[in-house]
């Protein structure tokens, strides 16, 4: 919806410049207030893409009627109509807005207001009467906010170039490169900046001015839930149904065009489902040339949506994207409005379907979210597949031989590069089952930066505790990391285009009943992902999107990177060489063991790119 930024320090900030930097996401209207409090200078500045009430009266920051309580907000709230007539039915409003109804629920409950919530938010809270300013972020954490905060000096922003443009200096937190590699982002808080962090989802953060004291809360957790305990299978198909409707129904609230993401498998097409009867709804599905999907060897999205729109007679664009998409324009255009360095192949995609559905909807729902929440990835397969092999004779022997398999040579490569990765780590302590599911290789993205190895060690550790069931692990290790991923760059690549990503599965009362569900409701024995929502969905959903290969949405980094020309010409290994740490002799040797099919490191390479890349643009 917006974009927010701001200070608490002991001089006047540019706050202006710190507002230009996030007007693409807020091109309608930008606002500000700035003020003294005990010796300190504070700032709020806002910019709006308008989405609900798009007269001035939504313009922010948002002010109390004694003019002591401003607020900056960025997202939505779904079910501010009803908070509003349930809790505030003797107020006078000057608009129809969400954020003036923020406003006056932190007024009648104080902070205590965000557990009504359902919605996706960053805000800012300044309350003179109580001499306290709050930063707070959604459940999910589908809205950015980002935080520097030393010395009792507060800077913040929807994205870290609004941190930037107030003076603190870009520096690479070198400590965090190695995680980036193996994880192709910066998990958990960090980002590779020095001294900015991500506020966490479902986190608030109190600066009170009284003794200028600052502290991070946690206001949810996406713990099992009783009025779920026992359920039976039948009545949760029924339950998740009821709620992925009302979510996705609730995120249709704007009033301007609303568009979706629809690629053809079964997480959008169960929200395109529901929007079957209304024509003004646009959908947007990205189609790949043959020669990459042979290279990549998987199926094409599109043939699929294809199919759907013209069953349902569905309003549906198609936008190509290819292998000449991957240029280092396009590579460095994503960085610029990342900034929060992500090596993610479906960036580039989502940025150029955005941008075509900019000319239509300013609001695109999108299906992320099911796969970490319901286990639809390869890697809980694998994970299965373990298991299996563990109870078996020689398993040691069937992993060894998993391991010979080359990864980019022969039929069924989407197949092979999960096998030879179970085989490679089955003997791996318990975190191995984190490694079957992040992208790439494990030890060849270790060994690219030469970092404290026991720190990324430690941290999945954490995760897959030594005899836990890796099951229940899932559910916090991807949705604190790679959801977190996922989400953050769904916001970027959305907002760079004026346009509102929203997510229906990521609803609390969905993450909520799919942290409760038995792990059998979720994969069955044989292997089958996403089983309650394939069952739930079974008469909805033609048996074509029910029953079909999993294909991920991205660029097709496998068949660009088949190229050692391709690769020459845009890795710059005299910058990687120049920077301390980095290997070159095991950077080179990953490129040839990619090249020559033995391995996909085409994961890896891309994450070389983008960090030389965002390495030029911020640090050099």
């Amino acid at each position: 919806m917006c974009g927010i930024t701001g200070y608490i320090t002991n001089q006047k900030l540019p706050l202006d410049e710190m507002l230009f930097s996030l007007k693409h996401r807020g091109p309608d209207a930008q606002g500000k207030y700035e003020t003294n409090i005990n010796n300190k200078y504070i700032g709020l500045g806002h910019t709006r893409l308008s989405i609900l009430d798009l007269s001035e009266k939504g313009n922010q920051p948002f002010v109390s009627a004694d003019a002591k309580i401003h607020v900056v907000f960025n997202g939505e709230i779904y079910n501010y109509l009803e908070l509003k007539e349930q809790y505030l039915k003797a107020e006078h409003f000057v608009s129809n807005t969400d954020t003036e109804v923020v406003l006056k629920l932190y007024q009648q409950k104080g902070i205590s207001f965000i557990n009504l919530l359902n919605g996706d938010f960053a805000m800012a809270i300044l309350d003179e009467n109580e001499n306290k300013f709050y930063l707070i972020r959604d459940r999910a954490g589908v809205k950015p906010l980002y935080f520097s905060y030393q010395n009792e000096t507060l800077i913040f922003g929807s994205e870290i170039k609004s941190i930037l443009k107030a003076g603190i200096k870009a520096e690479l937190a070198t400590e965090n490169l190695q995680k980036y590699f193996v994880f192709k982002y910066s998990p958990a808080n960090e980002t590779l900046f020095k001294n900015i962090n991500r506020l966490q989802p479902a986190h608030f953060a109190e600066y009170d001015f009284s003794n200028a004291s600052f502290q991070i809360k946690n206001y949810w957790q996406p713990a099992q839930q009783e009025k779920y305990k026992g359920i039976s299978y039948q009545d949760a198909q029924t339950e998740v149904k009821q709620l992925l409707q009302d979510a996705t129904e609730k995120r249709l609230l704007a009033d301007v065009p609303v568009g979706t993401f629809l690629s053809g498998g079964l997480d959008s097409s169960i929200i395109a489902s529901f929007l079957k009867d209304k024509p003004v709804i646009m959908h947007y599905c990205a189609s790949k040339e043959a020669k990459d999907l042979i290279k990549e060897g998987t199926t094409s999205d599109f043939r699929y949506a294809q199919q759907l729109a013209t069953d349902w007679n569905l309003n549906m664009t198609e936008i190509p994207i290819g292998s000449d998409n991957t240029n280092l324009e396009q590579i460095r255009n994503t960085i610029k409005y990342g900034d929060d360095l992500i090596a993610d192949g479906s960036q580039i995609p989502s940025f150029l379907i955005t941008q075509q559905a900019a000319k239509n909807s300013k609001v695109i729902l999108s299906g992320m979210g099911a796969d970490e929440l319901f286990l639809g990835y390869a890697g809980h397969q694998m994970t299965l597949i373990d298991n299996w092999i563990g109870k078996m004779p020689f398993s040691k022997s069937i992993a060894k031989a998993f391991y010979s398999l080359d990864q980019g040579n022969g039929k069924f490569k989407a197949f092979r590069r999960y096998l030879h990765k179970l085989g490679k780590y089955y003997e791996y302590p318990n975190y191995k089952y984190g490694l079957y599911t992040i992208v790439g290789d494990f030890e060849n993205s270790l060994a690219v930066f030469n970092g404290k190895t026991e720190n990324t060690t430690q941290f999945l550790s954490n995760y897959f505790p030594k005899d836990a069931n890796p099951f229940d692990c899932f559910n916090t290790f991807e949705y604190d990391n790679f959801l977190q991923k996922n989400v953050a760059y769904l916001d970027r690549m959305t907002m760079a285009n004026g346009v509102e990503g929203r997510v229906p599965f990521l609803d609390y009362r969905i993450i909520e009943f799919a942290h409760a569900i038995p792990t059998n409701f979720k994969i069955s024995n044989l292997g089958k992902t996403k089983v309650i929502l394939k069952d739930a969905f079974k008469n909805d959903l033609p048996n074509y999107v029910t029953n079909r290969r999993k294909a991920g949405f991205g660029m097709p980094l496998r068949s660009i990177f088949s190229s050692e020309q391709k690769i020459n010409d845009l890795l710059d290994r005299e910058l990687l060489n120049s920077i301390d740490g980095f290997s070159m002799e095991h950077i080179e040797k990953n490129i040839q063991n990619h090249l020559s099919g033995r391995e996909d490191n085409s994961a890896l390479i891309y994450a070389l790119i983008s960090f030389q890349e965002w390495y030029k643009m911020y640090i050099v």
